[in-house]
């Protein structure tokens, strides 16, 4: 920040704007690399001048003194004028015992509504000491921000919190940092520092590893801190080795704690260079394009960072294919750190599709790809996409439905005519999944059923075949609770392995109102195989209810009754009223497992 004090108190609804123009001399506003801030027009500026004009002048409230640092506290229903007082701005200091003190220096911290006097002297533990305040005719003087100037006061009691042990161990060099041209050096020290001014180079020497002097322009203490920080002639570079030295002056100001030890003198100390590497000036550029699906993953070479801001619509990337439909990005996420974008396309792409993409950056920076310094990534394009798509799984689809019904069936949104688990592979090219329509009491259906199901999609190494499915009619010996509006759906799947578990997907209208997919064991209990406790759900998928489940080979739900590689499943996806359904197999009544 920089805060400029005024001539006079801005009025509350008093329009304000700020211009800089950069000096031509050497005193700029810059960062601590030394980069000069750039000159800027007219600004408007916030006013938060109260509206009730503040026509109290600040109060003495307390005064308190440790070391040779007195504090006093003002009450202000605002804040006090922070500009700087000059000599001992009208305050003096006196002790009933010991010898005289004068004050040095006067410090405001407006904020806090304090001014704190730097003593020539530090008071003991026990001394009774007074401060009175005489307001100057002129110049500086302790007033508020609204410029009603304080009351003088005379003699004040000092509450004094100087500590009892007398310190007579100096301050000692802990640690020395450096970021461009400022140098901290922090001590170790059981009070605080002595914060009277140093002159010059205060005793300091700063050269590299080289040999190389760097002078030292200015010396500023921290005493609360218990830090000197030096200005250098100029900044550091990043890796530089520095090393700082200090010889105490033999007289004048030196460093010093609060009790007037004076700090040792140390030889060749090495300082940690913590100034950043020089700014990232250069743009992310793209490595590598995959797509696997509707995925499309782009990778950027980037020194650090990508910006990880969200970015909204396609963010100006465009996405062709010569053959399928239109491709468009709907959804973009950014990794900052592993530095990749993935666009989310509006379909999968098939394994044997060529795409090309092409970047344009927005009008607007804010949604523009970039690195974390804010350099915007350039226009690119069209470059080709590596396809990672895996091929479909072309066994011979042996499901008993003819390809010209597969074709019409009806999947996810966003999935074409004829894939109906939405994976983007025509059902009739998948052995493992298989479409028809079924027939209900009003119209017809499109039913699909994928074996070897992981959430609706079928692995690429997968072996798993459908060997028929087909509608049957509902049995005679139904439940009568429990409605079949689709009748059976019967399947036979081949497996791999003779008696292993597999699990099942089966897409239906949501509109057919089922709440699971219903088959009976082998006492001929109808129980709901889509439910958690039988490993099952219900997942709502683009719009298709999908209702998952699992069946082992010979096992209850298996009506081959045989452990030959070949699942039978005469099933349906039904409804049961909630009222009589169960959650978990603990008995059978009626023919339902409760």
């Amino acid at each position: 920040t920089v805060t400029l004090t005024l001539s006079r108190a801005v009025t509350p609804s008093e329009v304000v704007v700020v211009k800089y123009a950069k000096p031509a001399s050497e005193h700029v506003v810059q960062d601590a690399a030394g980069n000069d801030a750039a000159s800027f027009d007219e600004r408007a500026v916030t006013n938060n001048t109260p509206a009730t004009p503040d026509n109290t002048p600040p109060v003495i409230s307390t005064a308190v003194v440790t070391g040779s640092q007195l504090v006093l506290t003002y009450t202000e229903a605002n804040s006090l004028h922070g500009a700087a007082l000059t000599g001992n701005a009208g305050f003096t200091v006196r002790s009933s015992t010991g010898t005289a003190i004068t004050v040095t220096g006067a410090v405001v911290n407006a904020k806090i509504k304090t001014v704190t006097l730097v003593l020539s002297r530090t008071v003991t533990h026990g001394e009774v000491v007074v401060v009175k305040y005489a307001k100057p005719a002129s110049g500086p003087m302790v007033q508020d921000a609204a410029g009603n100037d304080a009351a003088s006061f005379d003699d004040q009691a000092v509450t004094n919190n100087t500590p009892e042990t007398t310190d007579n161990t100096p301050p000692v060099i802990s640690t020395t940092t450096v970021i461009g041209n400022q140098l901290v050096l922090t001590y170790t020290e059981a009070n605080s520092l002595d914060g009277a001014a140093l002159p010059g180079n205060a005793g300091f020497t700063v050269r590299n590893s080289t040999g190389t002097a760097i002078p030292v322009t200015g010396a500023v203490v921290d005493a609360t801190a218990k830090t000197v920080t030096l200005t250098l002639s100029r900044a550091v570079a990043r890796g530089e080795i520095v090393i700082v030295k200090y010889a105490k002056p033999d007289y004048g100001h030196v460093v010093q704690d609060a009790a007037g030890n004076d700090a040792a003198s140390f030889d060749d100390q090495a300082v940690t260079n913590n100034t950043p590497a020089a700014a990232d000036t250069t743009p992310p550029v793209i490595s590598t394009a995959t797509v696997t699906g509707d995925q499309l993953v782009l990778t950027y070479t980037e020194a650090n960072n990508l910006d990880g801001a969200a970015l909204a619509g396609n963010a100006g990337f465009t996405v062709r294919s010569p053959t399928g439909t239109a491709i468009t990005v709907t959804g973009i996420v950014v990794n900052a750190m592993a530095k990749t974008v993935t666009l989310t396309l509006s379909r999968a792409v098939t394994s044997d599709e060529t795409l090309t993409l092409s970047y344009t950056k927005p009008a607007s920076g804010d949604n523009a790809i970039r690195d974390a310094a804010g350099n915007p990534a350039a226009n690119s394009g069209p470059q080709t996409v590596d396809n990672l798509t895996p091929a479909p799984n072309h066994r011979v689809d042996s499901d008993g439905v003819s390809d010209t019904e597969e074709d019409q069936a009806i999947g996810p949104a966003g999935a074409l005519t004829g894939d109906g688990n939405g994976d983007g592979i025509p059902d009739s090219a998948q052995a493992a999944v298989a479409s028809f329509s079924a027939t209900t009491s009003r119209s017809s259906t499109s039913l699909t059923l994928v074996a070897d199901s992981h959430d609706g999609k079928v692995p690429s190494d997968s072996n798993a075949r459908i060997t028929g499915l087909e509608q049957k009619a509902v049995p005679t010996q139904t439940p009568r609770a429990l409605e079949m509006p689709i009748a059976l759906t019967s399947f036979q799947a081949a497996l791999d392995t003779a008696g292993s578990s597999e699990t099942f997907s089966l897409y239906v209208d949501p509109q057919m109102d089922v709440n699971g997919y219903w088959l009976q064991d082998n006492t001929d209990t109808w129980v709901n195989l889509a439910s958690s406790p039988y490993g099952g759900r219900m997942v709502d998928q683009g719009g298709r209810l999908r209702l998952d489940f699992q069946i082992e080979d010979g096992g209850p739900f298996d009506a081959d009754d045989a452990a030959d590689g070949v699942i039978t499943a005469p099933g349906a996806a039904g409804n049961m009223p909630l009222s009589i359904m169960g959650q978990a197999p603990d008995g059978v009544q009626d023919g339902f497992l409760l």
